[in-house]
């Protein structure tokens, strides 16, 4: 799995972690039509930092998964398969 940072918008923008609206990722400003799927990783194993994904459809029709890093408040895009070579 590859990730790249992003900036992200969020539904009330001020908890880095809620909902995504938008972000940008090379170059480009992506809006988000939907959350279609989300779930959480390591908030069981308090050896593991905490970690929320979030599957979402792009206004364009995209599918992208996006992950915030709670400790350090970042996030990430998983990079598709069809942009590695990019």
């Amino acid at each position: 799995m590859k990730l790249e940072r992003i900036t992200v918008t969020t539904r009330d923008g001020y908890r880095g972690s809620q909902d995504p609206t938008g972000f940008q990722w090379r170059g480009s400003t992506f809006v988000i039509e939907e959350i279609v799927d989300r779930w959480y990783e390591g908030r069981l194993d308090s050896t593991r930092v905490p970690m929320r994904y979030f599957r979402v459809r792009t206004d364009e029709g995209t599918l992208f998964v996006l992950r915030h890093h709670e400790l350090f408040e970042a996030w990430s895009l998983v990079v598709p398969h069809d942009f590695l070579g990019t």
